[in-house]
Order: structure tokens, then C-alpha cells, then sequence
């Protein structure tokens, strides 16, 4: 038993069974410590029992080393295929998940590039909207033309506007007036009396307005009392002619806010003919001088320094009338003289004394060859 178990120790590792599907393997042989010859010889002088264990202990080695073989061990059972098929559905339904998620990211990725595209599309529109606006207004203010239609449209819309107001203070006041006198049920001739008293003062705005786009002031100095009375006496008849319902002794007292419902509407009157004739010399005057600078503008003078000129020359004829004083040893009015004089900033009215200045430092003697 020595001499075949040590030559079977000795070995090599033995191959897979699949290497050598025959039972017959030439290193079986060689262990059996027989070769084939002797074994299909029964008469070997060996007894059938020493035959017998010799071909049991081939069998068992031959089944040790089929045993041996990977293949028993790679065999999965019924349970570890459930186990691999749950896995394998997992798997794919992961797989799924994430492939899912990664569309989804792509497409929200692109409805957000695509919103911000057209917000950045609508912003850019927006400031070349808004940058043509300022270029098309720095036009209109750097054109003379542009900027005396301009003055004129504010005109037109100030005036409109204060005779608006005037309207509206008027029939509000004919309503006052007509519930005081016969009551709401009363006669519609009644409305007509308010009116009566505020019209004219409607007229006086008006000339004073005229008065002042034409650079006079109205009324003359002779008659500036007996104006001025008057239209004293026509606002507070109106005023009185409102208040009287509820003022005590007139009417009937209620509140002190019936009392400024009622000095509404004579005030409201009372601002258009304050406010007509000022806004109405104010843009006059820029009116006036807008024309010049458009008339002039085919000079090849600037449209600053025709200005500057035609200021000078007004500085001129304010001081030889007497408007504008010139104080000891100076030859020319005060720059803030001039800016209270003619309501301009101050940055102006320099400009305007710098060229009174220069004008005074050039002598008035006539050039050579020419006689007075």
C-alpha cells in the first residue's frame, strides 16, 4: 500500500475532469502500480482479492478527482437562482431609474438655458428699445428745431390744463352757488350766476397770459389798482357766494371740512389765474429765444454762443433802461443781478458776464481808415 500511495502523493495537481473525460488516464495507470497488461491478466500470480481492492481503490481515486472539479462548485441552487434573477431585475430597473434621471436633468437643462436665452433676448431688446428712446431724445435736445416744438407742446398742455382747472372750479362752484340760492330742486337760471363773477376773472387770466407771450405786462401801470380791485372783489364774491350756506349768520354751520369743501372750488380758481400768467411769460421767454437759436442755426456760430450773444445784448438794453444797476466802478451788472434778472442758473449768467468783461476790455476805437 506504501508504494502507490506515495507515487499518488507525488503527483502533480490533476487536471479538471473535462480535460480527460476517460476513466483509462494514462497517470491512473501509473497510481494502480500495474500497468494494463497485468491487470487484464487474472493469472498473475496475485490473488481475485488483492485484484478486487486494486480496481475499488482506482475507482475511488478516479471519483476524488472528478470531486475536484470546479464544475460542483459553480453549480447554483434553486434558491441562489431566484437570488440571481431578483438581483438581475434590480439591476436593470436601477439602470432604468438612472438613465431616466439623466434625460430628465437634460431636458430640465435645457428648458433652463432656453428660458434664460430668452430673458437675456428680452433684456437686450429692452436696452436697444431704451437706448434708441435716449438717442432719438438727445436729438430732440440738441436740435434747436426739435426742442422749440417741444417748448411749445409744454405750452399748449400748461395752458389747456390751468383752463381745465378753471373750468372745473367754475362749475363746481355754479352747483355750490345754485344749492345756496334756491336749493337743489330750484331753477337752472341760477346756475348762471356764479359764473357771472368768474368769467371775468377767466378773461384777466387770459390777457395776462397774452400779455406775457408778447413780453408786456398787463394791465398798464396806471390801471394796475382798479385791475387788481376788481379782480379782489370778483373772487371774494365768488368766495362768499360758495361759503355762505354754511358760514354762521349766512347759513347753516356743519363742520370745518363742509367749510373746505366749499373754499375748494374759489381756490382752485384762484390758482389757475395766479399760475396762467407765470407759466405763460416763463415759456414765452424760452419760446422767444428757442426761435432765435433756430433761426440762426444755419450760422457757423454754436447755438450756445448765439445765445450767450443775445443774452448780452438783453443785459445791455435791461442796464441803458435802467432795470439792471451797475455798481460803482464796475462796468457791468453783478453776475447774480443777471441770474435774478433773467431766472437762469448761475453757470449762465457767467458765461454772460465773462463776454460783458471781455467786451469792455476791447477798446471802441473805429480801424484804421474809417471816419465816424
Amino acid at each position: 500500500m506504501t508504494g502507490p500511495l506515495q507515487s499518488w502523493l507525488a503527483l502533480p495537481e490533476q487536471q479538471p475532469a473535462h480535460d480527460h473525460p476517460d476513466l483509462g488516464h494514462p497517470d491512473l495507470e501509473v497510481i494502480e502500480g500495474c500497468s494494463p497488461a497485468e491487470r487484464h491478466d487474472p493469472g498473475g500470480g496475485e490473488s481475485a482479492q488483492l485484484t478486487s481492492m486494486r480496481r475499488k481503490v482506482s475507482e475511488l481515486r478516479a471519483k476524488a478527482v472528478l470531486q475536484r472539479d470546479p464544475a460542483w462548485l459553480d453549480v447554483l441552487s434553486a434558491w441562489e437562482e431566484r437570488r440571481e434573477r431578483a438581483a438581475a431585475r434590480r439591476l436593470r430597473g436601477m439602470s432604468r431609474r438612472r438613465q431616466l434621471a439623466a434625460a430628465t436633468a437634460d431636458v430640465r437643462l435645457a428648458e433652463r438655458e432656453r428660458r434664460a436665452a430668452h430673458r437675456l433676448a428680452r433684456l437686450e431688446l429692452v436696452d436697444r428699445i431704451w437706448q434708441r428712446r435716449a438717442l432719438a431724445r438727445r436729438t430732440r435736445l440738441l436740435d434747436p428745431t426739435s426742442r422749440l416744438a417741444g417748448i411749445a407742446r409744454v405750452h399748449a398742455a400748461t395752458s389747456t390744463g390751468l383752463l381745465a382747472l378753471a373750468a372745473a372750479g367754475i362749475v363746481w362752484t355754479s352747483v355750490g352757488v345754485h344749492d345756496a340760492l334756491v336749493g337743489p330742486a330750484g331753477p337752472v337760471l341760477a346756475y348762471v350766476v356764479e359764473p357771472l363773477f368768474s368769467l371775468p376773472l377767466i378773461v384777466i387770466m387770459a390777457v395776462h397770459a397774452v400779455a406775457a407771450q408778447w413780453g408786456r405786462r398787463f394791465p398798464a401801470p396806471e390801471h394796475r389798482g382798479k385791475v387788481y380791485g376788481l379782480e379782489a372783489a370778483l373772487l371774494g364774491a365768488t368766495v362768499l357766494l360758495n361759503i355762505s350756506p354754511v358760514v354762521p349768520g349766512l347759513g347753516r354751520w356743519v363742520d370745518a371740512t363742509t367749510l373746505l369743501a366749499h373754499l375748494a372750488p374759489p381756490a382752485l380758481i384762484l390758482v389757475a389765474v395766479v399760475l396762467a400768467p407765470m407759466v405763460a411769460a416763463f415759456l414765452s421767454g424760452i419760446l422767444a429765444d428757442a426761435h432765435v437759436a433756430a433761426a440762426d442755426n444755419g450760422h457757423r456760430l454754436e447755438a450756445e454762443t448765439v445765445d450767450m450773444l443775445i443774452m448780452v445784448t438783453k443785459v445791455r438794453g435791461a442796464v441803458a433802461a435802467g432795470e439792471l444797476d451797475v455798481p460803482d466802478m464796475a462796468g457791468r451788472p453783478s453776475t447774480e443781478a443777471i441770474r435774478r434778472y433773467f431766472g437762469c442758473e448761475k453757470r449762465r449768467a457767467q458765461r454772460v458776464a465773462d463776454a460783458l468783461d471781455l467786451l469792455a476790455a476791447v477798446p471802441d476805437s473805429a480801424p484804421a481808415g474809417v471816419t465816424a
